[in-house]
């Protein structure tokens, strides 16, 4: 009976959203089809929607990786601190997080010092790419 009950959470975890991802992805080309068909059906040729290849936005990739970046020697000091550290001792979950937090913001704190020091019009057009 237990192995009953974590197949059927396996299947409830994973296949309902995936059966609904799939449902609803059917529906909507169901209605742009239908959408199209009334607009040749009154003689209005509708244009084709080309897709669109779109630029990264490079201060979200800068961003990302600074806090990444900050995230993984947050994880490393905390361990350290936590591992050789008196103040670590028994303490280790409180020692770790507070390091990870800190080296967030000073990730943070990096990012927005790198793009204060850009100029603004390529700010602009980084964030018009999106």
């Amino acid at each position: 009976m237990g192995e009953l009950i974590g197949l059927v959470a396996v299947i409830c975890i994973f296949g309902l959203p995936l059966i609904a991802g799939i449902v609803l992805g059917l529906r909507a080309m169901k209605n742009r089809n239908q959408e199209r068909m009334g607009l040749i059906n009154q003689g209005i040729i509708p244009p084709d929607t080309p897709k669109k290849k779109s630029d990264p936005n490079k201060m979200v990739s800068l961003r990302n990786g600074i806090v990444l970046i900050s995230l993984g020697i947050g994880i490393i000091v905390g361990f350290l601190c936590s591992e050789y550290l008196v103040i670590g001792q028994g303490n280790e979950f409180w020692v770790t997080g507070a390091s990870v937090v800190f080296f967030l913001g000073v990730g943070y704190l990096i990012y927005f010092l790198v793009t204060q020091k850009m100029p603004l019009s390529k700010q602009k057009e980084e964030l018009e790419q999106e």
